[in-house]
């Protein structure tokens, strides 16, 4: 695995702020940031309505939201936190993953949405993932907004399948075949036996060519399009 790319001194830290109620994980993710050079949790809140109480000022690039909050929920929560930041990037952070919740997640405006049970140090790679353009999401996750959206996307006049990939490289299609399935960087950076970093240039160079803005809409479009075979 690639190791991420260091932030000169002189340039400032990526501002993160956490919305969650486990004094535990607030423990452990506090922990997580107080090692890195490149981050700053600048602000945690055990509540919505703790939250919702952040001055303007505070600014944070992203915001690491809670589903499950005791009386008003992080869903809630996240519309609001969009329009007091409208720079921040919201990632959901949760141990749920009903359909319903990631949906409504999704369409609150976060562009992640990460289980808490899964490996901690996700959560870095999740905010960095956010803030280089790209949807993080656990995998199972994934793979499950991939499902719902397929079932949700009308269809309408589109290029030909062939088409559409004409314009990618054969690498690149090889990597949406393994984002398509729900797997991470570093899972299809193994398999394909190159570095993150790489995948993350692919991905990109997919945006650009496909006009799209996320990994998710990109996978569904592989999916739209029958994929190499299609």
């Amino acid at each position: 695995m690639a190791e991420p790319p260091q932030t000169p001194a002189s340039s400032p830290r990526i501002r993160v702020a956490l919305v969650d109620d486990d004094p535990h994980f607030r423990l452990v993710v506090g922990s997580l940031f107080a090692a890195s050079g490149r981050h700053q949790l600048m602000a945690m809140a055990g509540s919505a309505e703790e939250a919702a109480d952040w001055s303007e000022d505070l600014g944070p690039d992203v915001v690491l939201l809670d589903v499950g909050l005791p009386g008003r929920t992080g869903v809630a929560l996240a519309g609001e936190l969009r329009r007091k930041f409208p720079c921040a990037l919201v990632v959901m952070v949760t141990a749920a993953n009903e359909d319903g919740v990631v949906l409504d997640a999704i369409r609150a405006g976060a562009v992640g949405y990460v289980l808490k049970t899964g490996d901690t140090g996700r959560i870095i790679e999740a905010v960095d993932d956010a803030l280089a353009g790209g949807a993080p999401m656990s995998p199972s996750i994934a793979r499950r907004v991939l499902a719902l959206m397929q079932r949700q996307v009308a269809p309408g006049p589109q290029a030909s399948p062939h088409e559409e990939l004409s314009v990618l490289t054969t690498r690149e299609i090889a990597v949406l075949e393994w984002v398509a399935q729900g797997a991470g960087d570093k899972e299809i950076g193994t398999r394909l036996g190159v570095t993150r970093s790489t995948v993350k240039n692919c991905l990109l160079g997919i945006y650009g060519k496909w006009r799209v803005k996320s990994r998710t809409a990109a996978a569904v479009k592989f999916i739209r399009t029958g994929g190499p075979g299609g």
